[in-house]
């Protein structure tokens, strides 16, 4: 395996690699005798090593995250865990679990942004983008649900996105549902070869909070906080993202465009979540295509402009990644671009984050 795809894995990795090195080879003998073990009787199978505890496969931590992630839909890692049995009572399986918490990597309330539980090189499946959320819209007489926008998780009740999405109401639809963890809207539950995420969390919306200077026509400060009625439940498949607060930018630093609709080339919207790398562009480039109608200013980014690669629907209010430091940080929102999507050198217009970041921190729940 070339790459940890998954918290399974991740965890796996941490666990058996430090096992190796404190087992050896994981031989296991049989049959040396018992202790006691409160009123019940241990039978132990194998001694454990240095800085481990026999203890039930219920009580040790990092197996615990295994469990809750239902990593052992797979063979082989069923039969990794096995190796760990160091004894049973009481029809339980005992395992020598590790003191250290080296591979616990998520636990609740845990506040860590940007990052991932799915690592690997150019991967970009299941769990990969945690922080993006679907924003519905619900038909006021049918019921039916529309996702038009995307946004990110940015706080248990917080999810940012563009205020055009935050205010739109397209052919009697209104702002009513943000869905999280996500992944491909066509299947449920989302499963890779490695793990089946848990279920997506449909949440309604309580309120929204749109920057006071928005305007409509010109998408001045497109950009809207949507506060949800509950909190989201973190996971491997939903985390949040972390902001930007330094205004510099590098030109043709290339960033990351998460989102669901459709590409550049593409005739059909595509279930499944799709990233698109554009780099950032000086300001002056989207002055030049779009300043006439549309003035353009500081708290905006200017990004794309390569053949065939831009969002053209469906992406509004997605978040513009940047990889900095081990983290996922985002610097910027879908806010519009060109009918002619994907056109050499006529490229799209973003929120600028660190401009609004401390208008974000100050309306944000504390």
């Amino acid at each position: 395996m070339t790459m940890a795809f998954a918290v399974c894995v991740f965890i796996f990795l941490c666990v058996f690699q430090w096992c190796n090195a404190q087992f050896g080879s994981l031989g296991l003998s049989v049959g040396m005798g018992g202790i006691k073990s409160g009123e019940e009787t241990l039978s132990i199978r194998s001694p454990c090593p240095q800085n481990t505890t026999c203890m039930p496969v219920s009580a040790c931590p990092m197996l615990e995250d295994l469990m809750d992630f239902s990593c052992f839909s797979s063979d082989r890692y069923f039969h990794r865990l096995n190796q760990l049995i160091c004894g049973n009572a009481d029809d339980e399986d005992y395992v020598c679990c590790p003191s250290c918490d080296c591979g616990r990597v998520y636990q609740d309330g845990m506040e860590k942004c940007g990052q991932s539980m799915v690592r690997g090189v150019d991967y970009n499946g299941l769990g990969s983008q945690p922080w993006t959320a679907r924003i519905g819209f619900t038909h006021k007489e049918t019921g039916n649900v529309r996702f038009a926008c995307s946004g990110s998780i940015i706080g248990k009740r917080v999810v940012l996105t563009a205020a055009h999405c935050a205010l739109a109401k397209p052919e009697g639809y209104k702002l009513s549902t943000v869905v999280v963890g996500e992944w491909d809207i066509g299947r449920s539950p989302d499963c890779n070869d490695y793990f089946c995420a848990p279920p997506t969390q449909a949440i309604k919306v309580e309120n929204v909070i749109v920057h006071p200077g928005y305007e409509q026509k010109i998408f001045r400060h497109d950009i809207a906080l949507i506060m949800l009625k509950e909190e989201i439940k973190y996971s491997v498949t939903a985390a949040p993202i972390c902001l930007n607060d330094k205004p510099e930018i590098v030109i043709n630093e290339r960033a990351s465009l998460v989102g669901w609709g459709k590409l550049s080339g593409q005739n059909n919207v595509v279930s499944r979540q799709q990233q698109l790398e554009v780099p950032l562009v000086p300001l002056e480039n989207c002055e030049r295509i779009f300043g006439e109608s549309v003035p353009v200013n500081e708290g905006q980014l200017c990004a794309g402009g390569e053949e065939g690669k831009d969002a053209c629907s469906g992406f509004g209010g997605a978040p513009l990644l940047l990889f900095r430091q081990g983290r996922h940080v985002q610097v910027g929102i879908v806010s519009f671009g060109s009918e002619n999507c994907g056109s050499e050198g006529v490229p799209s217009v973003y929120t600028n984050i660190a401009h609004y970041y401390r208008w974000i921190v100050d309306n944000s729940p504390s």
